[in-house]
C-alpha cells in the first residue's frame, strides 16, 4: 500500500498528504484507465491474503509479476498464471558456478560435485558462490566444510550484509520463515513436527503412507501435547500445507504418491531439532515398518523403503541402538535378501553385526541375531561352508547365554544341520539333527 502511495505521488496523482489508503486506492483507479503501458513487480509475497483489494486490474497493456515461495490455489485464480520455478539442471548449476567464479577460475575445482551437494538449488548455489568468493575457498574446499556435520548451515553462507543480488535472507532464514507460516496455517502447529519426521527420510522420496501411520499420528499427538489420535485429514492438511510453502513436493503421479523434501531444507531443518528428538526418531522408525509390506513384490517400493532406512540411520547415530537395535535395521537387510540381493544382504549384516558388537556388546540378544542373519545370508550367497561354521560358533554362544532348550538355541542347531548338509557334510548334519528334541 505505501508502494502504491508513493507511485501515485510520483506521477501527481495526489499530494502525498500522508492518506496512505486513498493515494494507493487512486493509483490502482489510473492503472484501470489509463491507456500508457505498465509492469508492476510485487516481490516476495508471504501471504495471498496481504493483497485483498490490492491485485492491480487486469488489462491487456499491464502485467502483473509476483514472486513468492506460496503456491495456493488462489494465486492461479482470475486468469492468473502460476510458473513454478524449479531447480537447476546439472549442466545450468555447473555454468552457474563457473560464471560466477569467471574472474577466479581455480576455485571451480570441484563445481560439479558442489552443485550436486546443494542440490541444483539456485538461491543456494548463489549464496554458497559468494561465501567461497570471500574466503578464497574452492568448490571442493566448500564441500568439505558442507560435509561437517558440526558446522551449522548459518555458518556456511554469507553474513546478512555480504548476500549477493541483493538477497534480502540467507537460504536458512528464508526456510526458516516459511515454516513459521505453513505452521500457523490450518490445522495450525503441525507442519513443524511433520517437517522435522521428513527431515531424517530420504530427500529423494518418502512414500506418502509414511504420514498416514499411527506412528506418525502418535508423534505428532506428541508434539501438540494431545494425548489424542490425530485424524488422517488433518496430517494430510499439514502436509500440504507444507508443499503451499515451496518446503515439500509431492508427486500425486507416483503409485504410492511421494513427498519429497530438498536435502537442504531438511538439513536447516535438523539443526533446529530439540535437544532430545530421540522421539521423533523412533516414530520415523516405527512409521517405515508399519508400512513395510510382509511380502515384497514390488522393487521399487522395497528400495524406498530400504533407502529412507539408510537416510534414517544415518541421521540418528545412536538413537535407533538404545535400549536395542530398532527392528526396522533387520528389516532392511531382510529386504535386501528378499529381493534378490543375497550378496549385499550378507554385507549389510556384516556391517551390522560389527555396529551391534560395538553398541551393545557380544552377548546382547541383536548381537546374536546379527549373526543368525549373516549366516544365513551368506549361505544363500554361496558360501554354505562359511554358513555352517558360523552357526556352529553360534550354537556355542546362544547354548551358553540361553541354555541347550531355548528356541533361539534349538533353531540355530537346525540351522546348522541344514547348512552341514548343504556343505557337503551329511554326517555332521544328522548329528545336530538327532540333538534336537524329537529327533
Amino acid at each position: 500500500m505505501s508502494s502504491y502511495a508513493t507511485a501515485a505521488t510520483k506521477i501527481g496523482l495526489t499530494r502525498g498528504d500522508g492518506d496512505e489508503d486513498r493515494a494507493s486506492q487512486r493509483f490502482l483507479e489510473w492503472l484501470a484507465e489509463t491507456d500508457r503501458p505498465w509492469l508492476i513487480v510485487l516481490d516476495d509475497l508471504h501471504d495471498p491474503g496481504d493483497l485483498r483489494d490490492l491485485w492491480p486490474p487486469q488489462r491487456f497493456i499491464g502485467r502483473v509479476v509476483v514472486t513468492t515461495h506460496r503456491q495456493d490455489a488462489s494465486l492461479a485464480a482470475h486468469h492468473r498464471h502460476l510458473i513454478k520455478v524449479g531447480l537447476f539442471t546439472s549442466s545450468e548449476a555447473v555454468g552457474y558456478i563457473r560464471a560466477k567464479l569467471t574472474d577466479r577460475p581455480e576455485l571451480a575445482e570441484g563445481a560439479a560435485e558442489l552443485a550436486d551437494d546443494l542440490g541444483y538449488l539456485p538461491l543456494a548455489l548463489a549464496q554458497a558462490t559468494a561465501y567461497l568468493l570471500d574466503r578464497n575457498l574452492t568448490c571442493a574446499d566448500y564441500r568439505r566444510r558442507l560435509a561437517d556435520r558440526r558446522r551449522q548451515l548459518a555458518q556456511l553462507l554469507p553474513e546478512t550484509g555480504s548476500l549477493p543480488d541483493d538477497h534480502q535472507d540467507t537460504v536458512a532464514a528464508t526456510w526458516s520463515l516459511s515454516l513459521d507460516w505453513a505452521n500457523q496455517l490450518s490445522p495450525a502447529g503441525l507442519a513443524r513436527p511433520l517437517l522435522q519426521l521428513a527431515a531424517v527420510l530420504d530427500p529423494n522420496g518418502i512414500p506418502g503412507d509414511v504420514f498416514t501411520t499411527a506412528a506418525v499420528q502418535a508423534h505428532l499427538a506428541d508434539a501438540l501435547e494431545d494425548p489424542g489420535a490425530v485424524e488422517a485429514d488433518r496430517v494430510a492438511d499439514a502436509l500440504q500445507n507444507l508443499r503451499r510453502l515451496s518446503l515439500a513436493d509431492i508427486d500425486h503421479t507416483d503409485r504410492y504418491r511421494t513427498v519429497r523434501v530438498h536435502a537442504l531444507v531438511q538439513r536447516a531443518t535438523r539443526e533446529t531439532f530439540p535437544e532430545d528428538h530421540s522421539a521423533t526418531l523412533a516414530h520415523a522408525a516405527d512409521a517405515l515398518l508399519e508400512i513395510w509390506p510382509e511380502i515384497e513384490r514390488d522393487t521399487a517400493q522395497s528400495q524406498a523403503l530400504r533407502a529412507n532406512t539408510d537416510h534414517l540411520h544415518t541421521h540418528t547415530v545412536a538413537h535407533l541402538w538404545h535400549p536395542d537395535a530398532h527392528s526396522v535395521l533387520f528389516r532392511a537387510g531382510s529386504s535386501l535378501g528378499e529381493t534378490g540381493l543375497v550378496a549385499h544382504a550378507a554385507t549389510y549384516f556384516h556391517h551390522l553385526h560389527d555396529q551391534t558388537h560395538h553398541t551393545l556388546g557380544p552377548d546382547h540378544l541383536d548381537t546374536l541375531t546379527t549373526r543368525n542373519n549373516l549366516a544365513s545370508w551368506q549361505g544363500r550367497a554361496g558360501d554354505p561352508t562359511g554358513a555352517a561354521h558360523a552357526f556352529e560358533e553360534l550354537l556355542t554362544d546362544y547354548t551358553r547365554i540361553l541354555g541347550p532348550d531355548h528356541p533361539d538355541t534349538l533353531t540355530t542347531r537346525n540351522n546348522l544341520a541344514f547348512w552341514r548338509g548343504e556343505a557337503g557334510d551329511p554326517t555332521g548334519a544328522a548329528h545336530a539333527t538327532e540333538e534336537l528334541p524329537g529327533s
